[in-house]
């Protein structure tokens, strides 16, 4: 479908295909070495769901995670696949001036340099599933990452994906959550830290997995969570092209309506910015500032909760825990982000905040999970899932005591 009149049609896609095929593959590996990685990933994940809910408590959204999520073992050009392909199916959805080739341009070197960071960054990732709209792709999951080829010796492979739900339409074309993990970052973070080839993919895992039940506890999660995203999207193409009287997310008018076009030297600036992690200095609007903050902590709390699983992971289960918990924390902080994460929305927020957003995450969402848990429980936390209204709020990031007696 065209894409002209949408945030889409600020990038030209195809720029952004050809720079994304120039991210190298990863490690080199046998035929053998490749193949056993993606056992051990597919195996783990077949696990993981079980572990979470013993941990959790939330035994339903566990079993419907083990029975209805999809699993794809990609190499990084599968990942760069399919989150391209989420990405633009959101920024199909908000309203944007008709842009010129240079404003295109300016978009896909931005889109193409977040996708060089998250191919080679990222361990793992859930697209969460979400309702098929009128911009939304047809077409189904199985699209969008497919099988990485066999010829090529230093890209990891890709097997055929456990379950194939293409009833509906996510971020990605399916119709429930779709978990993709990426062998050949997996293998070159176990060959650079020398870690356990078998506990390193069950952490990856289990942290992953967390976040697909956490979206199966919270059927509005994934709605809210690309309501957001759109949101954050349409904030940036007002502040891109015409501030508080620009462009418009959906639902406002655009500056296309009044005949009005991008101006290319205010794109550049911005996507300057991105590179720096300032784009959110240009949204002046107050209420797309709190928006963003919300957001924000929602995706601190979602990757504390996942952390905090996995602190409830000992010896016995995994040997080599207490090392691989030490060696991911210190990487996290000194690479800007390399591990697990939720996906598109930390993407996003990251490329406009600063990767250094990411190691922020982890820390103050742990240690609010953390702290409501010696009060209340699992189960006292578990009634965030109830409602969108339940998610801490930035503040509340920062005194867990407050959330709880709100929630109590």
């Amino acid at each position: 479908m065209t894409t002209q009149g949408t945030a889409a049609g600020l990038v030209d896609w195809r720029t952004v295909e050809r720079l994304s095929a120039l991210i190298p593959a990863g490690p080199s590996a046998s035929r053998s070495a490749r193949a056993s990685s993606v056992a051990v990933l597919r195996r783990s994940a077949q696990e993981a769901p079980a572990w979470v809910a013993r941990i959790t408590g939330l035994n339903r959204a566990a079993r419907q995670v083990a029975e209805t999520t999809r699993v794809s073992v990609v190499d990084r050009a599968g990942l760069v696949r399919a989150s391209t392909r989420a990405l633009r199916g959101l920024m199909e959805q908000v309203p944007a001036p008709r842009a010129s080739e240079a404003i295109q341009l300016v978009g896909a070197a931005e889109i193409a340099g977040a996708m060089s960071l998250l191919a080679t960054r990222l361990l793992g990732q859930v697209l969460p599933a979400a309702p098929s709209g009128p911009h939304g792709h047809g077409a189904g999951a199985a699209d969008a990452a497919p099988p990485a080829g066999e010829g090529a010796d230093d890209a990891a492979p890709a097997t055929a994906p456990a379950r194939d739900v293409t009833t509906g339409a996510g971020w990605d074309g399916a119709a429930s959550p779709h978990l993709l993990l990426v062998a050949p970052n997996v293998l070159a973070v176990r060959r650079q830290m020398d870690l356990d080839m078998l506990d390193l993919p069950a952490w990856v895992c289990l942290h992953e997995m967390t976040h697909a039940v956490q979206l199966a506890a919270a059927p509005w999660l994934g709605p809210y969570l690309s309501d957001s995203m759109r949101m954050v999207i349409g904030a940036v193409v007002e502040a891109a092209y015409g501030g508080a009287d620009g462009a418009r997310s959906a639902g406002g008018g655009s500056r296309q309506e009044r005949g009005s076009r991008p101006r290319r030297g205010r794109a550049v600036r911005l996507a300057a910015r991105a590179g720096r992690g300032r784009v959110l200095e240009g949204l002046m609007n107050v209420t797309d500032r709190a928006e963003v903050a919300s957001l924000a902590a929602a995706l601190t709390f979602l990757e504390g909760h996942a952390e905090v699983v996995l602190d409830d992971v000992h010896p016995n289960r995994m040997p080599s825990v207490h090392r691989l918990r030490a060696v991911l924390s210190r990487s996290r902080a000194a690479d800007g982000g390399i591990g697990p994460g939720p996906g598109l929305g930390s993407l996003l927020l990251h490329r406009l905040m600063g990767l250094e957003a990411k190691e922020a995450q982890y820390a103050d969402g742990a240690a609010f999970v953390r702290s409501v848990v010696t009060r209340i429980g699992h189960e006292g936390l578990n009634a965030v899932w109830a409602d969108p209204e339940l998610l801490p709020t930035p503040a509340e990031l920062a005194r867990p005591d407050v959330w709880v007696r709100r929630v109590s």
